[in-house]
């Protein structure tokens, strides 16, 4: 049972001054502590196109890391500029949405997500500025460099309308087409014996779904089309290709104000 204790003032006046004083104060409130916000981290990629899950859906977020000492030697011992960039691809992607960034999941990447990943492993490692020059503006002829922000000089195309994939009419009839994927991509990187028109055969034969519902798509096929209707093709997948568009990079004449294109590669952004 709890019993009541009675101050005496006279006999202990300090602890009653103290009392009285708590008991006129006003009460203040304690203020819960703020959330923490945990930022994204810096290798964050929202990807321009996707990659379609069964069981989460489309997929747009990707993590990617700078490039290391390691990375380095592997790159170095590549001596072509496209299987360079494979490489890199392979060792500093982290992870696609939750799922680990095995070659298989990259390979089913579209093309255009995968060159937007090796922007953002670039900027993770070197940064986001790039100067190019000194050059010589095509108009007024003035010497000059020129200073690219990939951040801010870089139009990003997502995936037009939500197609991934498209119809394209040809003298043949409906061409159903998707947008080139990895596996695509590294076809064409690994054929190094071949000229461009058998290059374009591989990415048309990778990239063709059917001809005018008929799925059956062999190389034969598509050898067979006429060169107007592998021209149009390929124009289409061009135009609809998404990612970071590097070759309509543009910035103005310091002397005259003229537009000057200065159209990139990705193997140039990794010549440091």
């Amino acid at each position: 049972m709890a019993t009541e204790t009675t101050i005496d003032a006279a006999s202990n006046p300090a602890l009653a001054t103290k009392l009285v004083e708590e008991a006129l104060s006003p009460k203040v409130e304690s203020k819960p502590e703020p959330a923490v916000v945990i930022s994204p981290p810096d290798g964050l990629v929202t990807l321009p196109g996707g990659l379609a899950d069964p069981f989460e859906g489309l997929i747009k977020t990707a993590e990617v890391r700078e490039l290391t000492g390691s990375d380095e030697e592997a790159v170095a011992r590549v001596n072509d500029a496209g299987k360079s960039l494979l490489t890199i691809l392979e060792r500093a992607v982290v992870k696609i949405g939750d799922k680990p960034a095995t070659k298989d999941v990259l390979d089913s990447l579209l093309a255009g997500d995968r060159e937007m990943l090796l922007l953002a492993i670039r900027k993770a490692t070197f940064g986001s500025e790039v100067i190019i020059g000194p050059g010589y503006c095509p108009a007024c002829q003035f010497e000059q460099e020129f200073n690219i922000n990939l951040e801010d000089d870089v139009h990003i195309k997502e995936v037009e309308n939500g197609e991934y994939t498209f119809v394209v009419k040809c003298k043949v009839g409906s061409v159903e087409v998707s947008l080139p994927n990895g596996s695509v991509q590294k076809a064409l990187v690994n054929a190094t014996n071949k000229n461009s028109a058998e290059l374009d055969t591989l990415l048309l034969k990778g990239c063709i779904l059917s001809i005018n519902g008929n799925p059956l798509v062999t190389n034969e096929v598509v050898k067979d089309l006429s060169i107007k209707d592998r021209r149009d093709i390929l124009k289409a997948i061009t135009d609809r290709n998404p990612g970071p568009q590097l070759g309509d990079i543009k910035k103005s004449c310091k002397s005259c104000g003229q537009e000057v294109p200065l159209p990139l590669t990705l193997a140039e952004l990794f010549q440091e």
